[in-house]
């Protein structure tokens, strides 16, 4: 089983419940508080952890992380790599959640913004085969290093490019797997985001992206697959679910993913479990406190491909 080394940033999440998400201007009052650990790289370190990988952690946190610091390790991620900055707040996440599971969220980066190339490890791919999983919520630079030092070093690359912005076509060619939601996608071909499944399918096939693979998580409509090697796309429905809050479950897709592929599945059983995971994650409140655990992913009927 391959180790995941995950670059990426660590927030403090604050997560208020309400019945409606308010309008400009409108105020409205939450019916509930949660305050945890968050920040995509953080997520997704715990997400690969909790299904049994080992995994290190790449980021930056302030001189109040202290308590986060010790949930990562709770969790089994290897902190080593994690720079403390003295004159630096830990990322702050606010984040707001209805009735229906939709969201919003408004982060202030903190130290995740002052992570540069400097402080990744010389070496980020340790073992052959080495999962690195990066995303954007650190600067562009530091992702651009982390992408290329790891494609030469023989790791297997997966890009989360969230929150959406655009990836050169360098860095895209040494992805192995692209893991883009419909907005993301559609920041990177600058297009409509697709509305459905099929729209999705026909943008992968038309858009031709030079990464090895590109997953388009799809929420509730789960995922669609297209390697380049093959002319077709795969569609990976999402198993039905009482979804209570949607954050974090992208951040459960690419954790279980790089698990999967970690431990050499091939890559549609790898998006088809993610997608298991990602859905799970939906049925609790908060980003990592509704992780699963390996076994329980057992209880979700397993999805078909189409």
């Amino acid at each position: 089983m391959s180790p995941i080394t995950v670059v990426g940033s660590v927030n403090r999440d604050f997560v208020l419940t309400v019945e409606d998400l308010p309008l400009p201007g409108e105020t409205v009052l939450a019916r509930r508080f949660v305050e945890g650990v968050g920040g995509k790289g953080a997520n997704q370190a715990v997400a690969a952890a909790r299904l049994g990988s080992r995994v290190r952690l790449v980021a930056g946190v302030g001189t109040d992380a202290a308590a986060i610091l010790d949930a990562l390790a709770a969790e089994g991620v290897d902190l080593d790599a994690v720079r403390a900055r003295e004159r630096s707040t830990t990322g702050i996440a606010a984040v707001v959640v209805d009735d229906a599971g939709e969201n919003t969220i408004v982060v202030n980066p903190g130290a995740n913004a002052e992570l540069g190339a400097a402080d990744l490890p010389e070496l980020l791919v340790r073992t052959p085969g080495e999962i690195v999983l990066v995303q954007h919520e650190i600067a562009p630079e530091v992702v651009e290093v982390a992408v290329l030092r790891a494609r030469e070093q023989g790791g297997v690359v997966v890009l989360n490019p969230a929150p959406a912005r655009a990836v050169d076509a360098r860095i895209l060619a040494a992805v192995d797997v692209l893991v883009p939601n419909r907005v993301e996608l559609a920041a990177l071909l600058g297009t409509a985001p697709p509305a459905t499944v099929d729209e999705a399918r026909d943008l992968l096939v038309r858009a031709d992206l030079p990464c090895r693979a590109v997953v388009v998580t799809l929420g509730a409509d789960g995922a669609v697959l297209k390697e380049a090697d093959s002319p077709d796309t795969l569609h990976i429905p999402a198993p039905s679910v009482d979804a209570v809050d949607t954050v974090g479950a992208g951040d459960t897709f690419c954790g279980a993913l790089a698990d999967s592929l970690g431990r050499g599945a091939a890559l549609p059983a790898a998006v088809a479990r993610a997608v298991r995971a990602a859905s799970y994650a939906t049925t609790g409140l908060g980003a990592q406190t509704s992780m699963p655990y390996a076994g329980q992913l057992d209880p979700l009927a397993a999805t078909s491909a189409s």
